[in-house]
């Protein structure tokens, strides 16, 4: 017969046991509860080549997770279709810049560009060997992929900028298609981003006008960069600027570590051959902006370039005024923090 002794220390014992369990139960669920808190993200973008490799980096190397967020990037196709797919809820952030912010606006929806990451043209123009100055396109053919997109516009300003107004903008359809068109003669020049332009010259077609070029004539435009539902970033800054964080963390990776950046290209655009990816490697290396601030100029420029172009009303773009296409103050007050010296130094 077990004493009365024995019996409270043996229930002594039994409540030390619970209460040691109870404490290591509380430390499992502590350590998994920031794993089940991050704040989910699905985020469509747009193309899927060397501009969308920040946050295609940040997603591989895990960084988006480091600021609190479980991000699920699609490809998405066409700026116009994101936009569609957000206004329908289906996401409140995404990869994409250009005329579809605008148009939104103007058809009042709440598309609104947040940051800016390539804030200037990064197509170049190829010709046929023979064509060795920009005024020889007179005349003649100039493939983009589709009127109204980047292609279409770095076009345009090319030309405007080189009083040659008679050339004629060929829509092909694609960049796969561009390149058929001036390989069979159809088109006298066609732009052409990285890596497609390697095979281009290996061809023997000319890069009449390159990037570089394109950046010296000072051409106000934002090819890529973060949107955001403006009702969403309202209510969600916190995650607006956490998303921006890791985007640029992936930016700063994709400048430390070129052979991770070039095997997540490789891994989304297909390519396999190493001087194509090194290629799109250094075309973005030289195209993102460091400091992703929306320079409101660019939206000014954009909305008369569609007004001319007859892609949006002159009368409503006149009365809109500019800050109904973006807000700064994310990455304002990222700024403030001290978050891109501290990246950057």
């Amino acid at each position: 017969m077990i004493s009365r002794g024995a019996l409270i220390k043996r229930r002594a014992q039994m409540q030390q046991r619970l209460l040691h369990a109870l404490a290591l139960a509380a430390v499992v669920i502590a350590t998994v509860e920031p794993a089940t808190a991050l704040d989910k993200i699905k985020f469509p973008y747009s193309p899927i080549s060397y501009h969308s490799l920040p946050w295609l980096v940040a997603y591989e190397a895990k960084l988006f997770e480091k600021h609190g967020l479980e991000v699920d990037p699609v490809f998405a196709g066409a700026s116009s279709l994101i936009v569609q797919s957000m206004l329908a809820g289906e996401a409140d952030l995404a990869g994409m810049a250009g005329p579809a912010v605008i148009s939104n606006v103007l058809k009042g929806g709440d598309v609104i560009q947040v940051a800016a990451l390539v804030k200037s043209f990064s197509v170049p123009l190829y010709v046929q060997p023979a064509i060795t100055q920009i005024a020889q396109l007179s005349g003649k053919g100039v493939g983009v992929t589709r009127f109204g997109s980047v292609s279409h516009f770095t076009a345009k300003a090319i030309l405007d900028r080189s009083n040659v107004a008679d050339a004629v903008i060929v829509q092909t359809g694609g960049y796969p298609e561009s390149m058929t068109a001036l390989s069979t003669n159809a088109i006298a020049g066609a732009m052409i981003p990285a890596p497609q332009s390697v095979v281009l010259r290996e061809k023997g077609f000319r890069e009449l006008v390159s990037i570089k070029q394109i950046r010296d004539m000072n051409i106000r435009f934002i090819e890529q960069g973060v949107v955001a539902r403006r009702a969403f970033a309202d209510k969600n800054a916190d995650i607006v600027k956490r998303f921006i964080e890791a985007v640029y963390d992936g930016l700063k990776k994709i400048h430390e570590d070129k052979t991770f950046a070039t095997k997540v290209l490789g891994k989304y655009t297909k390519v396999t051959r190493q001087n194509m990816l090194d290629e799109s490697y250094q075309a973005g290396i030289d195209a993102f902006a460091k400091d992703p601030r929306v320079p409101p100029e660019v939206f000014k420029d954009l909305a008369e370039q569609l007004v001319s172009l007859k892609l949006i009303d002159a009368t409503a773009a006149q009365k809109t005024p500019l800050t109904a296409y973006y807000d700064n103050r994310y990455v304002d007050e990222l700024e403030k923090s001290g978050f891109f010296k501290r990246l950057w130094q």
